[in-house]
């Protein structure tokens, strides 16, 4: 054990008189019994019972020091020895004093965390050195974090990465990292360029040459297969000629689907891909639904073009004589079934007749025909192509001038439109009073207002345009519906 005194040897009387200055005590040493002689000398002393505290050399009796390995109690709380004293995160200072131990799960001295073996993990909140750091993730923006909306973090378009960094948003007008184009809220809309994911969608009529999807020419779709353009409608330097659409996939085409190819079918007139299409299984302007392969199908709730199925109640349910093929149905030509002029009979089967074909004068709608010209089909005195179709085909924008039957089983229009007749002797698809088209901007060119007797400024729109969008000024009126421009004639 090791001893210490300041003045003299205590824990009992010594015996010291004032008139003794020079006093030799003895005393017992309680561990071991051994007996420390220390003699005084100096001036006398006032009381002959001695303070107990002692703490100096003491020969024999000296023990160890703080560093040496061993804890003395109750001087020394720790000693860990020489070479781990006051070293970092020891827990033993150079004194032999306790300090706080960065790691241990308990918060001390001047640590401001300490999560024990979390501590510095990705998002712990708590580093190595048991200082806080950022969460990302708590839905507040922190330390370096460029972002933070809790859990919308690395959601689709949220703008924010899972790691709290800047990501781009696909639809705001910006073309950011990662997109090829933007166009804000005109991304997947008719002739904007750009699809609603940020990517480029080219296309015949475009009015760009593009010779990787087999274009050799493009003077954009007012211009494209019109007399002495010198470009067909699909882009081809020889008018009237289709050997793409034939069907067949050859050298050169990555795709044929026939006379199913367009800008609403998964392969375009150039016979390459469409990127943006009716069939991809991707909803885009101005598609309603799109199923993918399974559209059309008795499962689907989608049509061919992309178009929803009419609902159980509808006011016109689907049956055999309204013009349209629905399964189990071979065909139906609404209310010419039965008839001389149909090869359908009144249950939408096949008469005992040639079946329906491209070349026997008459347009089968069924089969994708919109002309017939019997023999005369691909002859200069013909406008109807070998498969049917008119010549100069091609992608053009719809247009509120296209005419509708009001025939009720042939018509395009919608049920909130009506198809009426015009002093220029056409039909044409128009809203209601006071409503204009549905998800379109005013301007658009599918919908205009033509200032006809008794239609006063009534808004016609293409076929197939729902008019679900009131317009800002009511009927009747000269201003009604203003929005929509004015058109003298179609």
């Amino acid at each position: 054990m090791r001893y210490s005194i300041l003045i003299a040897l205590v824990l009992g009387t010594v015996g010291i008189l004032a008139d003794q200055p020079t006093v030799t005590a003895s005393y017992t040493v309680p561990s071991d019994s051994s007996t420390v002689t220390i003699k005084y000398t100096g001036p006398p002393a006032h009381s002959t019972s001695l303070p107990p505290t002692y703490h100096t050399d003491c020969g024999e009796h000296c023990g160890g020091t703080c560093g040496d390995g061993v804890v003395q109690s109750p001087y020394e709380e720790c000693d860990l020895g020489p070479k781990l004293n006051a070293t970092w995160n020891s827990g033993c200072s150079a004194n032999c004093t306790c300090v706080p131990v960065c790691g241990d799960g308990k918060v001390e001295g001047t640590e401001s965390c300490d999560l024990g073996s979390e501590n510095g993990k990705w998002n712990s909140g708590c580093s190595s050195t048991c200082t806080c750091t950022p969460v990302c993730g708590n839905g507040i923006k922190e330390g370096d974090e460029a972002c933070d909306l809790g859990a919308d973090n690395g959601k689709y378009n949220s703008g924010c990465s899972a790691t709290c960094e800047i990501t781009p948003i696909c639809g705001n007008g910006i073309k950011e990292h990662g997109e090829e184009c933007d166009a804000g809220n005109k991304n997947g809309a008719y002739n904007s360029g750009c699809s609603t994911e940020c990517n480029v969608c080219g296309y015949c009529g475009d009015g760009i040459v593009d010779e990787e999807a087999g274009e050799t020419c493009d003077l954009g779709y007012l211009v494209n297969g019109t007399p002495g353009a010198n470009c067909s409608a699909t882009c081809t330097a020889e008018l009237c000629k289709y050997e793409c659409s034939n069907g067949i996939v050859e050298p050169g085409e990555e795709c044929d689907d026939g006379v199913n190819n367009g800008p609403t079918g998964r392969c375009s007139y150039n016979c390459t891909w469409n990127k943006c299409s009716c069939g991809n299984g991707i909803t885009e302007y101005p598609e309603e639904c799109d199923d993918g392969e399974l559209n059309g199908t008795w499962g689907s709730h989608c049509n061919t073009n992309c178009t929803l199925k009419e609902p159980c109640g509808n006011p016109n349910p689907p049956r055999c004589g309204n013009g349209v093929v629905e399964f189990p149905e071979v065909c139906d030509d609404g209310y010419l079934n039965g008839g001389e002029y149909s090869n359908c009979t009144t249950d939408c089967q096949w008469c005992n007749k040639e079946p329906a074909r491209c070349g026997d004068g008459h347009i089968d709608y069924e089969l994708g025909e919109t002309c017939d010209d019997g023999l005369d089909n691909g002859t200069p005195q013909s406008s109807c192509t070998s498969t049917c179709q008119p010549c100069g085909t091609g992608p053009k924008p719809p247009t509120a001038c296209a005419t509708c039957n009001p025939n009720p089983f042939l018509n395009k229009c919608t049920i909130t439109t009506s198809c009426i007749d015009t002093p220029t002797g056409n039909d044409y698809c128009a809203c209601r009073a006071g409503y204009r088209a549905d998800g379109l901007d005013a301007t658009d060119a599918r919908q205009f207002r033509l200032a006809f007797p008794g239609q006063e400024y009534r808004v016609f729109v293409a076929p197939g345009v729902e008019c679900n969008t009131l317009c800002t000024t009511p009927f009747p009126g000269p201003d009604s519906c203003k929005e929509v421009p004015v058109q003298v004639t179609c």
